[in-house]
């Protein structure tokens, strides 16, 4: 097991790899990754369409998260939903970290078929303080986890339905932790109309940059849905739009090597390469083709 965890650590050392990683989360899932030392990548957003949770065993992080700081330090559990912005910033050289992958398509068929879960109230504040006891007992949940999502249909005919139900129990877990802690952190009406925002953005944004449709979705004026977003998280509907777009651009140009800017401008909706290459050069400050260029470490 020892040597499976070392590779592991070995493996997920550069965003190339994590990016490999992540591209059978559909196929597995759920992907449990152990001990941990370090982020992929510094100073980036990314927008992953899976869920993430996260539990902190030692050292400490800074991160923003939806462009709010956050720190994550010992016994800290973090619960990263689909399609919200994270941008590691530091982490201590002793950190060490258990990652739970989730895949979006499995988050989605939870919310309807598990207990009644708020995900919203991670949007603002995504961690909670376990004590020792409460990591224990989480991640004896995480164990069985694991060892469930590492078996095939085959071997456990029932193994999805499982799954589902452990996961389940984990966040009643994790709400009853919640619950011990801050009464403050109860969703308002304001975070559960930026969670439908982003889940509709994540859906619709190579269709449409508009900030009324996305209003009129959500049964709101532009500009009252403007105001919201504005106090939610400290950026107008506009700038998030923008900055949620660019991140996702900034993926593909990374990622995407097989694509020239022609394409990605296409793939993202954009008429004109010309329209894209405006865009990305007003929100990243640079060309596409600059930023291609640019090394690896020089990429945010």
């Amino acid at each position: 097991m020892q040597s499976e965890l070392d590779n592991i650590q070995s493996y997920m050392t550069t965003e190339e790899e994590f990016e490999k990683k992540v591209e059978n989360i559909n196929t597995a899932e759920i992907i449990v990754l152990r001990n941990l030392t370090k982020f992929p990548i510094y100073n980036k957003d990314f927008a992953l369409p899976d869920m993430t949770v996260g539990l902190n065993h030692q050292g400490y992080a800074r991160a923003l998260y939806d462009m709010h700081e956050i720190s994550f330090t010992k016994n800290e559990l973090a619960v990263v939903l689909p399609n919200h912005l994270l941008c590691p910033l530091e982490s201590s050289k002793d950190y060490s970290i258990t990652l739970i992958i989730l895949s979006g398509k499995f988050v989605d068929e939870m919310k309807h078929r598990t207990l009644t879960h708020d995900y919203s109230k991670f949007h603002i504040d995504p961690s909670t303080h376990l004590t020792d006891e409460q990591v224990s007992q989480f991640m004896k949940i995480v164990d069985v986890v694991e060892m469930v999502s590492n078996m095939t249909e085959e071997q456990l005919p029932n193994r999805h339905e499982m799954l589902i139900y452990l996961v389940g129990v984990a966040f009643e877990l994790l709400n009853t932790f919640r619950k011990h802690q801050d009464v403050s952190r109860e969703s308002s009406r304001n975070n559960v109309l930026f969670n439908e925002f982003c889940d509709l953005l994540s859906e619709n944004y190579r269709k449409t940059r508009e900030v009324s449709f996305y209003a009129e979705q959500l049964n709101l004026s532009p500009k009252y849905f403007s105001k919201i977003i504005l106090d939610t998280v400290g950026i107008s509907a506009g700038g998030w739009i923008d900055e949620y777009v660019a991140t996702q651009a900034k993926q593909i140009l990374n990622t995407r090597i097989d694509m020239n800017i022609q394409q990605v401008a296409f793939y993202l909706g954009f008429k004109e390469q010309s329209d894209f290459c405006r865009f990305f050069k007003r929100t990243v400050g640079m060309t596409p083709k600059q930023f291609r260029k640019q090394p690896k470490d020089q990429k945010d």
